[in-house]
């Protein structure tokens, strides 16, 4: 593709970074040009996130050059490793995590790095003028002298890169390129859709944004170019135009993955964007532990489960192999069931049976005790220990399960165990002892799921389980939640991705303000009537 000096704004040539073992980036190059939306897209671990923070100076490349055009024409090499460098020419990165202070106003989160003063006291006035410059800019609805962590997780992802567009005194530039790291992973909908606006906007505005999104529909709707990363390699760019999403999937995995099928009653089911035979199939329910559940059987009874201000008299019951989906807006109370469920909120009343025996839910001990098993939403605030290793984090909640006489550990059952399991659900790691902070996303995600799916698991709740990780780790996991329900587990998913929730469930039970407004089954299991219930005003019963 012929590009003219114009156009390119940032050009990255011959970029290689190494992590111990692990070769992130392996001579990658490409071009970035003015005013375009371009994303970075590739499986968990293929170099994305490496990158962008190598544009933005918070990694060191082992080798290459990253270099800019300045505003006057001259080339600039940034200085390896340097955020101020790279401020300092116009690169700026908004993280996937926020980096912020709930509990200081949203001014005084954008002012942290340059309180204003006057006479040596801080000056509210300056600091709110300046914060409202920015802000207002992208979202003129948000108060800047409000505590941050009043605001839902979207306008606080519009706050944080309201902090990247700041040109700082003594920068040369304003902000001209900055780096989308996962901005829409843990927002709602209608949030992500706000934030794909102001990503138009500002490379309306001139500014050149490299988009780094594992959702498909993000890269369609909003970006101009395409780069594609595989093991640290480049791979391609195209222009969004010229490629389609199957194409664009296989350059990202290497193979062709099908298209989203609906489950079937069919234990032996082809799992979603993704085939495989009936030896395939058995493998797999030989990897969950076999089928030690009959089908069919009530195994999860949940009996009027109330929480104040956010569960409302839930009863549902979810059979052995059965998928029971559970639909709803952000705030519907989805994820509070599955926390009350597990024992982790202390206000919660009702009942839980699993196989006919009540569940102690005082504490998680009980779910644990009755073999539920739980994937969070937030794999790193709720589900990973990240200051132990990979084998703790599969031990954790069974080590009594296995210990010896006196409850001392047996270090060599523990350890075929986590070697078994590691090797099972493909979890690609440089040691069983390693760090779950060393793993990418998906890796992550998977290390979670081989803790809790096994052979004693009778219900397993899964909380947004391909939140953040890439279409090929996707199929992965739609495989083994197909497995577990094939190996007579109950299972009870909550997905915000509509066509994940309508590919893995059985039925779909759909939750508004705390309760359930509806109950799906058959070709009754839309999109369309799922909003319907998720948006009801009043309760509306629905059921085979």
């Amino acid at each position: 593709m012929d590009e003219s000096a114009e156009q390119i704004l940032l050009r990255v040539e011959g970029i290689s970074k190494r992590f111990g073992i692990t070769q992130a980036l392996d001579n990658v190059s490409a071009t970035f040009r003015t005013g375009e939306v371009h994303a970075l897209m590739g499986e968990n671990g293929a170099g994305k996130s490496t990158l962008g923070k190598t544009i933005a100076g918070l990694h060191r490349q082992d080798a290459g050059l990253v270099t800019i055009h300045e505003t006057n024409g001259s080339l600039r090499e940034l200085k390896p490793g340097s955020l101020d460098d790279a401020f300092e020419a116009g690169v700026r990165i908004v993280h996937q995590e926020l980096a912020q202070c709930p509990n200081l106003t949203v001014a005084e989160n954008l002012c942290l790095h340059d309180i204003p003063t006057r006479a040596g006291l801080v000056d509210r006035r300056a600091m709110a003028d300046r914060a409202a410059r920015l802000v207002h800019k992208l979202d003129p609805g948000i108060d800047v002298e409000a505590p941050l962590g009043l605001l839902s997780p979207g306008r606080r992802q519009i706050c944080q890169i309201a902090a990247s567009l700041e040109d700082r005194a003594g920068a040369s530039h304003a902000p001209r390129l900055i780096v989308f790291d996962e901005p829409t992973s843990s927002l709602s909908v209608a949030e992500a859709d706000r934030l794909l606006e102001i990503t138009r906007q500002l490379a309306k505005d001139g500014l050149t944004i490299v988009y780094v999104s594992h959702r498909m529909g993000e890269i369609f709707q909003v970006c101009d170019r395409v780069t594609v990363l595989r093991d640290g390699k480049f791979i391609a760019t195209s222009n969004i135009k010229d490629i389609d999403e199957p194409a664009l999937i296989e350059q990202m995995i290497g193979r062709r993955i099908e298209a989203t099928t609906r489950r079937t009653k069919d234990a032996a089911a082809a799992a979603p964007n993704a085939t495989h035979d009936a030896g395939e199939a058995a493998a797999l329910r030989q990897l969950i532990g076999g089928e030690h559940h009959a089908a069919g059987k009530p195994m999860l009874d949940v009996k009027c489960l109330s929480s104040p201000g956010k569960l409302r008299d839930i009863s549902l019951t979810v059979r052995a192999g059965e998928i029971l989906g559970i639909g709803g807006l952000v705030g519907a109370g989805r994820s509070e069931t599955l926390d009350a469920i597990f024992g982790l909120d202390p206000k919660a009343s009702g009942q839980v049976f699993v196989d006919g025996s009540p569940v102690d839910l005082s504490s998680p001990r009980g779910p644990i005790a009755a073999s539920i098993g739980y994937v969070p939403e937030d794999r790193r605030l709720q589900g990973l220990f990240f200051q132990l290793g990979i084998d703790e984090n599969i031990l954790v909640p069974f080590m009594n399960r296995i210990a010896g006489a006196l409850g001392l550990r047996r270090a060599s059952r523990e350890k075929e165990l986590v070697a078994d399991k590691v090797n099972r659900f493909q979890v690609k790691t440089a040691s069983l002892a390693s760090l779950p902070g060393e793993l990418s996303g998906g890796n992550q995600q998977k290390l979670l799921i081989a803790r809790w799916m096994g052979k004693d698991t009778k219900v397993l709740l899964l909380d947004e389980p391909t939140r953040g990780i890439d279409v090929g780790t996707k199929s992965e996991v739609y495989k083994l939640v197909r497995a577990a329900a094939d190996a007579g587990a109950a299972v009870l998913l909550v997905s915000s991705e509509m066509p994940e929730l309508l590919a893995l469930s059985d039925r779909i039970v759909v939750m508004c303000n705390g309760r359930l407004s509806g109950e799906l089954t058959g070709d009754d299991m839309t999109q369309t009537n799922i909003l319907k219930l998720a948006t009801a005003d009043e309760v509306v019963r629905r059921g085979a």
